[in-house]
């Protein structure tokens, strides 16, 4: 009876707190002190739980921060992140708060990763998920420590899936982020739709960009919204492909997230923390989409030009427009895994061209209109110059 009656407080608070905003660029995530860098030219592109040792390769693939050190932050970790001007999230320990190189820790991370999840004890036992308010109390409690860096959570799956059962009491319980995400300054989750073991999300990327959509809708405007991407075998029948990770980078973008993070472990046949460099062509295709969002920066982070442009297509189109020093910047994503034929109409415009960004065409554009062809899951990128 009581837990019942905590549920339904708890979803009375969620009504309270859930904020909605139709425009995720109208989110302006708050500055910290000891925080990420300000400068519009900065993206945060991330990996997750890899040794500082790795810092080189990870450097020239265009990663700048690290989330997640294994058992640390030790003194060793800080110093070869500070070596390699690197960036770290990292959980709050003395060291960390201490360290003579704790400036390259630019956020805190709650410890306990995926707390929305069900909590191994180890021989196949579970509890529940770590109770909503106690991952907002550890939220403060961080912050009261040194509220001059973020604080970071990142759940699981749940956020996404409605079809994942891997959270014990939480299933089913959307309100539970309601709650969870307040105290946080960085909400992230991630969602595997490749290596999906969920019948209805297997294969599904579209997933990546309901979760953001998700957290958006229950993010504060000082709040940022990132998210995990796949880029292994983590299903060892079905390993995720070059281009499959560049759509689900730029469907989350498009979406609203402001904070990328590539998920490279690989668990079968064997264990291997740093497993993307078993694969030449994805350690390219991350590398080229990290330096395109690197120049992209300032682009992505100006605000977003609503009404401007219309989509026809038989399939969902994901648009997000941005006008930025005098071009008009288009960027599309197909939300299935279907071929279609995409026109374009852009308003109070006559006729130009459509440069496509990393493909060495245009298009034409006559009346305010043009076309394109979309693979499954495709991307393309315009920009358009204006006319003064």
């Amino acid at each position: 009876m009581g837990a019942r009656i905590g549920r339904v407080l708890m979803g009375m608070l969620a009504g309270l707190v859930a904020m909605r905003f139709a425009d995720p660029s109208a989110l302006t995530p708050q500055s910290f002190q000891n925080g990420f860098p300000s400068e519009v030219s900065f993206f945060p592109l991330g990996v997750w739980l890899q040794s500082p040792n790795s810092a080189p390769r990870y450097k020239a693939m265009g990663i700048n921060t690290f989330v997640g050190l294994w058992k640390g932050p030790t003194e060793l970790q800080l110093a070869t992140l500070a070596k390699y001007s690197m960036f770290a999230v990292a959980d709050q320990n003395e060291v960390g708060l201490n360290s003579p190189n704790r400036y390259v820790i630019k956020a805190w991370l709650d410890s306990r990763d995926e707390p929305d999840n069900a909590i191994s004890m180890g021989y196949g036992f579970f509890r529940t998920c770590i109770p909503a308010t106690e991952v907002v109390r550890r939220s403060h409690e961080m912050k009261g420590r040194d509220p001059t860096r973020p604080v970071m959570v990142l759940f699981g799956q749940g956020i996404a899936n409605e079809f994942w059962r891997g959270r014990g009491l939480c299933n089913g319980d959307m309100n539970y982020y309601n709650v969870a995400v307040d105290g946080a300054d960085i909400l992230a989750f991630d969602i595997y739709p490749v290596s999906s073991t969920s019948p209805q999300v297997k294969g599904k990327l579209e997933y990546v960009a309901r979760g953001v959509t998700n957290l958006l809708k229950r993010a504060s405007p000082e709040q940022a919204v990132w998210n995990a991407i796949e880029t292994t075998s983590l299903d060892p029948q079905v390993p995720v492909t070059p281009a499959q990770v560049r759509s689900e980078v730029w469907m989350a973008l498009v979406h609203g997230s402001t904070g990328i993070v590539y998920f490279v472990h690989e668990f079968q046949p064997q264990f291997r923390e740093d497993a993307i460099f078993r694969y030449p062509e994805t350690v390219e295709e991350v590398a080229k989409i990290n330096q395109l969002i690197t120049a992209l920066s300032p682009v992505l982070k100006s605000p977003n030009v609503l009404g401007k442009l219309t989509v026809s297509s038989a399939i969902p189109i994901a648009i997000m427009v941005k006008n930025y020093d005098g071009v008009l910047y288009v960027f599309a994503v197909a939300m299935r895994n279907e071929v279609c034929q995409v026109k374009f109409s852009i308003g109070e415009f006559a006729d130009g061209q459509a440069d496509v960004v990393n493909e060495s065409r245009g298009i034409k554009i006559v009346g305010g209109l043009f076309e394109d062809s979309f693979a499954g899951y495709d991307v393309h990128i315009y920009k358009i110059p204006l006319r003064s």
